[in-house]
């Protein structure tokens, strides 16, 4: 299978050998802890963690990079539009800070651009600790620990095929765009909505593509008993070990830290 199609890489680092149950955990608080700090130094500190679990993990930086590519217009959006939007106030509320840009209703600030920055990293943060749950964990074995932690097998299994097809749909874009780009599809002339209507074609394509995908995809699922009234077995069972014990308590300490800091000593809460 081309690995643009597929997230999951093949491994037996310890992160791949952690029980996903675990693993979701501590995706969990790591993502409550980015949504709960705004501070940029922090942000940077879990983003550069992640990097270095997956790592660890072997994970190539061509994936990486292939991720940070995917993120890159996301980022570059929030970064642009973020501090024209918010002009922030300065350190400790006192106030909104002087601008570095007055242009009608623009206001460009130093508060509003580090606003920008935490967003942006908050962003990349998050997307990143949903990339090493997937990056490291087979669909089988995540669909066993969604159902294990208390999910109908139907929900487990269409939360693991969302995001398992999540990179599917994007490579489906791209061939798309690349088969009207091989018919002469040009889209860098004209202004902005002509530009915008010249994607029309691509996205109707797209979507055509998506629905026979999701066709194939039922009917293989059918084929393979889906909904049939009778209870399951796997070959292969999740079993808690002392590592995947460890890590929980790890996780779960680290984020009772965090949040002693966060909220008894009420560090964290602006982006500088």
């Amino acid at each position: 299978m081309n690995p643009l199609f597929d997230l999951y890489l093949p491994g037996d680092s310890w992160l791949h050998r952690l029980d996903p149950r675990a693993k979701l955990w501590a995706l969990l608080l790591a993502g409550v802890t980015g949504l709960l700090f705004r501070q940029v130094g922090v942000l940077a500190g879990l983003l550069f963690l992640t990097h270095l679990l997956l790592l660890s993990a072997r994970v190539p930086w061509d994936r990486l990079r292939w991720l940070w590519s995917r993120l890159g217009p996301l980022l570059a959006m929030i970064l642009l539009l973020q501090p024209l939007l918010s002009a922030g106030s300065g350190p400790g509320g006192q106030g909104i800070t002087p601008p570095l840009l007055h242009l009608g209703p623009i206001r460009l600030t130093v508060a509003g651009l580090l606003e920008g920055v935490s967003y942006a990293l908050r962003v990349a943060t998050l997307a990143f600790l949903v990339a090493a749950l997937l990056l490291t964990t087979g669909l089988t074995a995540l669909v066993q620990g969604l159902v294990r932690l208390g999910l109908p097998y139907p929900w487990g299994l269409t939360v693991g095929l969302a995001l398992r097809y999540l990179p599917t749909m994007d490579s489906l874009f791209i061939a798309v765009c690349e088969a009207q780009e091989a018919r002469g599809w040009i889209v860098s002339q004209g202004g902005m909505l002509h530009r915008a209507r010249a994607y029309i074609p691509v996205l109707v394509a797209t979507i055509i593509a998506a629905l026979r995908l999701s066709d194939r995809l039922g009917l293989a699922l059918a084929a393979r008993g889906l909904g049939y009234p009778a209870r399951r077995t796997a070959l292969h069972d999740l079993c808690f070990r002392p590592a995947d014990w460890l890590a929980v308590a790890l996780a779960t300490l680290t984020f009772g830290g965090l949040m002693v800091v966060r909220y008894g000593l009420g560090f964290g809460a602006r982006p500088w």
